[in-house]
């Protein structure tokens, strides 16, 4: 459809608008995403949005729902963008989903060099996001002012049933020991340790965000419950340091499970072990399922490690960073511009799938 001049508003959702947010990425990015994941999503929020909106501003995970803004044309919804902030100064474009039968009018441009005059150059903010490997946002993202700064492989593997790629041999290095609030003091500095240094300086964490306050840690029960999640954290020691950090979470229901591990670059010989244990828990209390892990590629070896195990590699996507003071040339706004300003600090999760 050919866009006619109507201005252009973008606005943050509201409780009336969820119905559209759900309509639009069934339908229109129903062959890129899991549609019964958004769905599950959106009716969550639909259900519980008078509880979680005031409890938004205590929560980064739970203002993450409402930092999201509605596009529109006149009357009619043409798109949605998510905005979180990782830090004051940082913020992580979620998505920008516009319309098919509203692209290549340019509207996605507009309404993120919008978001740039805005919010983003008046407050000196960076600007982080991921984009697939083949999708040509690319070139609009750095146009805008995005470079390359890593490249991030998603991996998938079947664990038991009968799609499941072998039989693992047991694990037979030191086992993982379940978290406890003792070892949380010093997940930084084992994130220090694990991540590349060219990561840290682009996605700059908080030693806070590895100490969640007592509230937070009580409140992670309310929000599994709302994801219908399960989470399990695990550690090793080696000569009384701590070296790796296995994190496990599931969504039974889906046998779904996303399986994130920090291992400090020197002992990334433990990686395939690590692994093996991780798998066989998994097995031991699911039985069967999918489970999809993330890695930096900035190692042949973990690579190798993954493929060896049986994961497959499904996604490359690319880690782009918008630095402050990264001006492009000035264009006139796509309208008004309403409530336009994320707020939250402190998250944790930059690769999802799919959005939320």
């Amino acid at each position: 459809m050919l866009f006619d001049g109507t201005e252009v508003t973008i606005e943050k959702v509201r409780y009336r608008d969820l119905q559209d947010l759900e309509k639009v990425f069934t339908t229109e990015f129903g062959d890129e995403i899991s549609t019964g994941i958004i769905k599950q999503r959106v009716h969550r929020i639909r259900q519980f949005y008078y509880l979680l909106l005031p409890l938004s501003k205590m929560s980064n995970w739970i203002n993450r729902f409402f930092n999201i803004y509605v596009i529109r044309a006149g009357e009619t919804v043409i798109g949605f963008m998510q905005v979180s902030s990782l830090t004051a100064k940082q913020l992580h474009l979620d998505y920008i989903a516009i319309r098919k039968k509203y692209r290549g009018q340019g509207l996605g441009t507009k309404v993120l060099q919008t978001l740039f005059q805005e919010v983003v150059d008046k407050n000196n903010n960076d600007v982080i996001l991921e984009v697939k490997h083949d999708n040509p946002a690319r070139s609009l993202y750095e146009r805008l002012g995005f470079t390359v700064q890593a490249q991030v492989l998603h991996y998938e593997r079947t664990f038991g049933g009968p799609d499941e790629p072998g039989e693992l041999p047991a694990a037979t290095g030191p086992a993982l020991q379940e978290l406890q609030l003792a070892d949380r003091p010093l997940l930084y500095k084992l994130y220090c340790a694990s991540i590349p240094r060219k990561i840290q300086q682009v996605i700059r964490r908080n030693p806070s965000e590895f100490q969640p306050s007592l509230f937070l840690r009580n409140f992670s029960w309310f929000k599994n419950y709302l994801m219908q999640a399960r989470n399990q954290q695990f550690v090793l020691y080696q000569q009384q340091q701590l070296v790796a950090l296995v994190e496990l979470r599931s969504y039974p229901r889906s046998a779904a499970h996303i399986l994130s591990m920090t291992l400090n670059r020197s002992y990334e010989h433990l990686r395939e072990d690590l692994l093996r244990q991780a798998l066989s828990i998994l097995e031991n209390k699911y039985q069967a399922g999918k489970v999809n892990t993330t890695i930096y590629d900035d190692s042949p070896a973990k690579r190798q490690t993954l493929e060896q195990l049986g994961f497959t590699k499904q996604e490359q996507f690319y880690l782009m960073l918008r630095p402050a003071g990264g001006r492009v040339k000035r264009v006139k706004k796509v309208g008004q511009v309403r409530a336009f300003k994320p707020q939250g600090r402190g998250t944790k999760s930059h690769f999802n799938k799919t959005p939320f």
